[in-house]
């Protein structure tokens, strides 16, 4: 997750293109993916779900960037 003066922006390890998350995104939970994430995914990471004026949103984050991602929409 990148911070800075715009918007929150996701950027995937893999070298897909970046993407900013919607303004007003709060957590509304953590979970470990299905199993039809997981087929995606890593599977030990976390789902953070969140809710912005736009809906949803998904981010699937490793444990140990876990604590980063929380603190970075807590502040946002």
């Amino acid at each position: 997750m990148l911070i800075g003066a715009g918007p929150l922006v996701w950027e995937p390890s893999f070298g897909k293109q970046k993407a900013a998350l919607p303004a007003g995104l709060r957590r509304t939970g953590m979970r470990s993916p299905s199993w039809r994430e997981a087929v995606a995914l890593n599977p030990r990471s976390r789902i953070v779900e969140c809710e912005s004026s736009d809906g949803e949103v998904l981010i699937a984050v490793m444990p140990e960037e876990l604590d980063h991602v929380i603190k970075a929409l807590e502040s946002a």
